[in-house]
Formats: structure tokens, C-alpha cells, sequence
């Protein structure tokens, strides 16, 4: 309402300049023609004078009294549009995507097959005997004092005429014991003294070459009278 209220407001005061400017172009009008009559030469003797030449009056418009002009307010002349509600958009169904293809790589090149490690050499055992089972004292045995074992083949007989050689730190000479045969196959016995010593035992042949692993035993009177040492052949 408000655009409409100015734009009537606005052709009103067009009509009152255009008033305004008519009067005004009238009164310089009529002015111009008054001074143009008063600059008119006099003219020379026996030549006729001219009459002076009068501009068209123009019509002054001239207020009518006791008319008074009322400015009224008229509504907008051109309502204003109505908008349509925008049409709603359609969802926009996004095309599928497709994968993208693996770039093409070169093949790896060939790996090399290392070569077979060479078989390992299975060597054989250092002595040709070993200690069958882990020595020590045999406290059911009441018998003093001794070092007793059997030495068997790898199928677990009894070797006859086998040398077991015991020694310690003050005395290395002492005859080795030699296994029976027999119903004791493989049996050795070597008498000791009571004293607690360490004892050292091992198979020798008949150079007194060692052909076994060597045992320590601590032995000692007070634990037991019977230690223990048995061997078997490992090929």
C-alpha cells in the first residue's frame, strides 16, 4: 500500500511543476516581446515605418478564487504481482560410478629360486659310547663303597670285557675295572674309599684311549654307599 500511496503522490506533484513551468514560460514570453519593442530603431526619413512585430501572447493559466486544489490518495495503480511459489525441483538421480580400471602395471619380474641348501653331513658321535640315564646315588642299595653301572649295545645286551677307567685329582693311576660276562653281562664294579671325593669315569679302550663321554661323581658316604653310572653304545 505504501508503494501505491507514493507513486499517486508522485504523479500530483508532476502535475504541480508542469503548472509551474507553463506560468513561467508565459511570463518570459511576454517580456522578451516588451523589450523587443522598445530596441526598434526609428527609421530613416521618407522610408515607411514598419509596425512592430508582437510575439503571440500566450495563455497564462490563472487561479480561479475560491477553488481550492485537494490532493487525494489513490491505491497503487498497478496492484503489485502475485508470485507463484517456485516449482519444486526434482530430486536429480546421480548417475551410477562406475569403477575405474586398474592401471596397467608390468609384471613383476621373475623371482630367482635360491638353490637347494646342500644336505648336512650327519656326523657321527664323538665317542662311541654315552651315558644311559643320569648318574648318581642308589640310596636302596646298602652295600659301601662302591661305583657301579652295565654298559649295553644299542639293542640294550651286555658287552663283556668292556675297560672302565676312574681316576680323581690325586691319584690317575688306577687300574680300570673290566665288564663281566656271563649272567652279569655288561656289569663293572670299582671298590672306593669313604672319603668324600670327586671321581672321574669313562670307557677306554685297550690303548687307554677314552671311548665314552666322562662322568663326575661327588661322592659321598653320608648320601649313599652305591653310586650309579650306566652306558650304552651310540652306533
Amino acid at each position: 500500500m505504501n508503494r501505491g500511496y507514493a507513486f499517486g503522490f508522485l504523479i500530483v506533484l508532476m502535475v504541480v511543476i508542469l503548472g509551474i513551468y507553463v506560468a513561467y514560460t508565459g511570463f518570459q514570453a511576454s517580456r522578451e516581446a516588451l523589450e523587443a519593442q522598445a530596441t526598434v530603431p526609428v527609421a530613416s526619413q521618407g522610408m515607411a515605418t514598419r509596425p512592430p512585430t508582437r510575439a503571440p501572447a500566450t495563455a497564462t493559466p490563472t487561479p480561479v478564487t475560491g477553488i481550492t486544489v485537494t490532493l487525494t490518495a489513490i491505491g497503487p495503480l498497478n496492484p503489485p504481482a502475485t508470485e507463484e511459489p517456485a516449482a519444486t525441483a526434482e530430486p536429480t538421480i546421480a548417475a551410477p560410478t562406475e569403477p575405474a580400471l586398474p592401471a596397467a602395471t608390468d609384471p613383476p619380474p621373475p623371482t630367482e629360486t635360491p638353490p637347494s641348501p646342500a644336505a648336512t653331513p650327519i656326523s657321527s658321535p664323538a665317542y662311541q659310547f654315552r651315558v644311559a640315564g643320569p648318574p648318581g646315588p642308589n640310596p636302596n642299595d646298602s652295600n659301601c663303597c662302591y661305583i657301579v653301572g652295565t654298559v649295553r649295545d644299542a639293542a640294550g645286551n651286555g658287552l663283556e670285557g668292556l675297560l672302565v677307567k676312574i681316576l680323581n685329582d690325586w691319584n690317575r693311576d688306577i687300574p680300570p675295572a673290566v665288564t663281566k660276562g656271563g649272567g652279569e653281562a655288561g656289569r663293572y664294579d670299582l671298590p672306593v674309599g669313604r672319603e668324600t671325593v670327586t671321581w672321574y669315569i669313562m670307557l677306554v679302550d685297550a690303548s687307554g684311549n677314552q671311548i665314552s663321554s666322562q662322568v663326575q661323581i661327588q661322592f659321598n658316604a653320608n648320601v649313599a654307599g652305591i653310586y650309579r653310572v650306566d652306558w650304552v653304545r651310540t652306533y
